[in-house]
């Protein structure tokens, strides 16, 4: 989730900005599930890791699914 080198487990961050509102990354670990935070465009790193919402990536559903 930043320019810092990362861990030799996380192999993948997808970050997407469907509707902007709303901004979500995708940190994708072997081993261990994929963890997926919810946040603001201008929310900064910090902010990501202690204001915003962090969980498993199964755990969320793409709003059209749930219709």
């Amino acid at each position: 989730m930043s320019n810092t080198s990362t861990p030799d487990d996380v192999p993948a961050v997808h970050d997407t900005n469907d509707d902007g509102r709303l901004r979500s990354v995708v940190v994708t670990y072997e081993g261990t599930p994929d963890r997926q935070t919810l946040y603001p465009p201008e929310a900064t790193e910090t902010e990501r890791l202690t204001h915003w919402l962090t969980a498993d990536a199964d755990a969320f559903h793409h709003l059209d699914e749930m219709r």
